[in-house]
């Protein structure tokens, strides 16, 4: 019991994972048909409601048919957009509300209790994408309002004229099973055994990211026009000695120093930071500021990475450079990050060369 409590726990503790999945999708080249996937999906229940129109259980009356050509209209919409724009979180929420409600909407103009009832099963598929994208919040929202319309469609079937109450309970029960079942479990096994998606992109030590995160994520920090009022910064730093302090201290000590450093490097930067631990004693730092606030900065800098009364004292060499000018045509995200991390690197060295415990700033 306490075991599946802690599962529990960790399964409701899951972040929002759209970024991190859909990166993942796109390090591997799967995103562009996971884009057509989910947009087929939608397009498929757009045609199998249009086939419902000339049934004679379909849809009954003017009403209930305008209802069905609405959300026949929102299917092929929401196809389009998939196929067409890059998914982004707002959209990702918005197709699954939309998806809730037309499905509740496709279901309640069906005539017959069991049509209804297997209308109810597409409410599924929203509950696994919720699972690998969202969050558990999200998915019991969806859980919640897809059992009350399921209940709602199978309730002729328990208290109608020709009730089958035993009937009408075990098609509840096979549908509510479906659209409960599979999704909690697959988030459920995410959250129990770590999704890549997310671990991958984490250096152990320090809870930053590493290299390969950095990578992943620099292409939306950097992404939006540069200005003096939003430059690129990108900072390098160093420990100075720190081989010293693993030769003779330990590496328990070394890694304390690790830790120490990654928590003064989050005194100077904002939440929208890319913070990255690249190497042994050297650590990255990607962010947009305004170039009023570079000299202030370098100062905050220098007392936050002050290690002086550290035990054993510690210091760093760091190296900052500044982007104020727009992308030239052609000129890629990734080049550019190449090219201030070279210049970055370049004077973290030169203040190493001369002495360490210094910031040296050039503008690119």
């Amino acid at each position: 019991m306490k075991g599946f409590v802690e599962v529990v726990m960790r399964w409701w503790q899951l972040p929002d994972q759209f970024h991190s999945f859909s990166r993942y999708l796109e390090d591997r080249g799967f995103l562009t048909s996971c884009r057509a996937l989910v947009g087929g999906t939608a397009l498929w229940m757009g045609l199998v409601l249009l086939s419902a129109r000339f049934s004679d259980v379909g849809p009954q009356g003017t009403f209930w048919r305008a209802v069905n050509l609405m959300v026949i209209v929102l299917c092929v919409g929401a196809a389009l957009i998939w196929w067409l724009f890059p998914p982004t979180p707002r959209w990702s929420y918005t197709f699954v509300v939309g998806s809730d409600v037309a499905i509740a909407a496709a279901a309640a103009t069906d005539s017959e209790p069991m049509g209804r009832l297997i209308a109810c099963v597409v409410f599924a598929s929203i509950g696994g994408y919720i699972a690998f994208f969202h969050n558990p919040k999200l998915q019991v929202g969806h859980l919640v309002f897809a059992s009350i319309v399921t209940v709602l469609s199978g309730w002729t079937l328990l208290f109608g004229p020709a009730a089958d109450v035993g009937l009408g309970l075990a098609k509840i029960a096979v549908v509510m099973a479906t659209i409960i079942v599979i999704p909690v479990v697959s988030q459920m096994v995410l959250a129990v055994l770590g999704s890549d998606a997310t671990t991958s992109d984490i250096d152990p030590l320090t809870g930053l990211l590493n290299r390969r995160g950095l990578s992943r994520r620099v292409k939306d920090l950097m992404g939006p026009p540069v200005t003096e009022a939003d430059a690129v910064l990108v900072v390098v730093i160093d420990l100075d000695r720190f081989k010293t302090i693993n030769d003779v201290y330990g590496h328990d000590v070394g890694d304390s120093t690790i830790l120490r450093t990654a928590l003064r490097i989050r005194l100077w930067t904002t939440k929208a930071a890319l913070t990255a631990r690249v190497g042994g004693d050297e650590f990255v730092v990607v962010e947009r500021v305004p170039v009023s606030v570079i000299a202030r900065l370098e100062g905050q800098i220098r007392s936050a990475m002050d290690g002086a009364t550290d035990d054993p004292p510690t210091s760093a060499s760091i190296g900052m450079a500044v982007r104020t000018a727009p992308r030239h045509p052609g000129e890629s995200v990734d080049e550019v990050f190449a090219e201030l991390f070279r210049v970055a690197d370049t004077v973290m060295y030169e203040a190493k060369r001369e002495g360490g415990n210094q910031v040296r700033a050039s503008l690119v």
